[in-house]
């Protein structure tokens, strides 16, 4: 995701919901002052008893980081002042020890002291409060922009990421149907195949059948299809042949005895 300042600011606003909060705020009036400062967000504590100003200066490109020599000068404007950037953008050795460092998360949204700001005493500018009363009270300002321009600019960003990541979210959900339908397809085949196996298990179980071999738990069906195989007898008649041989053979053990005591 591409950081954009309007991003900082919205966490910003939520840091300071108690407070009061503004973005873009001048330092004094702007046609007779050259060297006006702007802070990129101000907040004001509500506090009679312990009145707190805070500075930030948001940077979201290490190049606009490097090349600002003017951050100096807001130091008198507010009792805290910090550099808020995208995570990693500036590290706290880069700056003074009083100068805060702020890492915004992109992915959550939320803000990190890399290094608390240190509380200063400060001689609080009548003019910087003129400011914000004369010129920062409007009821038709978008607070997270300092221009119309800068606000369709970002609009714009906003709308070509929500149209890329339609795209993107287009493409995965194309992936995923068309994977989807190649293992139906896949399922679908195996339920012919189970099919297809299942009339042809009917068909042997009826030829089976007509043999008089019963496929069930309690037959011996293995031996008499075995039998069956290897054998051109009918299977029942093999059966009965069995049983006369066995017939014969009790009989000949029960009058065998007999016929050899009259031998003799």
């Amino acid at each position: 995701m591409s950081v954009r300042a309007e991003h900082i600011k919205l966490a910003l606003a939520k840091k300071h919901t108690e407070d009061l909060f503004l973005t873009e705020v001048k330092t004094g009036r702007t046609w007779d002052n050259k060297e006006l400062l702007k802070f990129d967000a101000f907040a004001m504590k509500k506090s009679w008893a312990n009145p707190c100003l805070y500075g930030y200066e948001v940077k979201v490109s290490r190049s606009d980081f490097l090349q600002d020599n003017k951050w100096p000068g807001y130091m008198a404007y507010c009792n805290r002042f910090a550099f808020v950037c995208p995570k990693g953008l500036i590290q706290p050795e880069e700056l003074p020890e009083e100068v805060g460092v702020i890492w915004y998360y992109p992915d959550s949204g939320a803000l990190v002291n890399k290094r608390p700001a240190k509380h200063r005493i400060i001689e609080i500018s009548t003019d910087l409060y003129q400011y914000i009363l004369m010129s920062r009270i409007e009821s038709d300002r978008n607070p997270f922009f300092s221009s119309k321009r800068e606000y369709f600019e970002a609009y714009l960003a906003d709308k070509e990421e929500r149209r890329n990541l339609g795209k993107s979210i287009g493409s995965k959900l194309l992936d995923d149907n068309i994977l989807l339908r190649i293992k139906l397809d896949n399922a679908l085949k195996k339920v012919e195949s189970q099919v297809d196996d299942s009339k042809l298990l009917d068909r042997v179980l009826k030829v089976l059948t007509e043999h008089q071999i019963r496929v069930n738990h309690w037959s011996h069906w293995e031996d008499d299809l075995r039998t069956a195989l290897t054998s051109s007898i009918d299977p029942n008649v093999a059966k009965s042949v069995k049983r006369l041989i066995a017939a014969a053979d009790e009989l000949k053990s029960n009058f065998e005895p007999k016929l050899n005591s009259e031998e003799q």
